[in-house]
């Protein structure tokens, strides 16, 4: 039997927005996110974060040291609500190369980095998912992108970057104030 799930974007989507995050000393919870995340643990929904993780690539952190990063997310979430994640897919690389201090291995154009569908197409192969009955939420023109791309409904937050991002001329399906409303839109449905 095929499920449904909310695919949720990292940063200034779960997690205040800053750039190039990449000490888990910096994640901060957006207002009301494990009581989101808590809401969708107790519908019918998985929970999946898609993140585009570039820091990898930059060479600001490992990947381990990424992969340490979303485990605290995860205590995190947990200690606030008993929310949790069902996954976490990220994408390390970055297609720009030519930099001195990158990471050539994550230097690569990939098919997982949004707005390609990789880390949502390797979900549905895990989780066996109906995206048609799914959701993507974040807070880019590259999540909805992403979402679009998929087949996904698409929710942008007006946290994080808001969608002032610009990187395509795309419209959600809804945009909320945060993934609190988000979720309660979703779920109400």
């Amino acid at each position: 039997m095929k499920k449904k799930c909310i695919f949720l974007d990292r940063d200034g989507t779960i997690n205040v927005y800053k750039r190039l995050l990449h000490n888990k000393n910096e994640l901060v919870l957006e207002e009301k996110a494990a009581e989101a995340i808590k809401m969708v643990n107790n519908s019918d929904y998985l929970c999946i974060v898609v993140s585009n993780q570039p820091v990898v690539a930059r060479n600001l952190c490992t990947l381990e040291e990424a992969l340490k990063i979303n485990e605290f997310l995860r205590e995190l979430l947990y200690e606030k609500n008993g929310a949790y994640l069902d996954d976490i897919f990220i994408c390390p690389h970055h297609p720009d190369s030519g930099y001195p201090e990158e990471n050539k291995k994550y230097k690569i154009n990939c098919n997982c980095r949004k707005p390609r569908t990789g880390m949502i197409e390797e979900a549905v192969s895990r989780y066996n998912i109906d995206l048609s009955e799914s959701y993507i939420i974040g807070d880019t023109t590259i999540d909805i992108m992403t979402g679009i791309n998929a087949g996904l409904k698409t929710i942008l937050v007006n946290t994080g970057l808001a969608g002032m991002d610009k990187n395509y001329d795309v419209e959600a399906d809804n945009v909320v104030k945060n993934l609190f409303e988000a979720v309660k839109l979703v779920i109400e449905r």
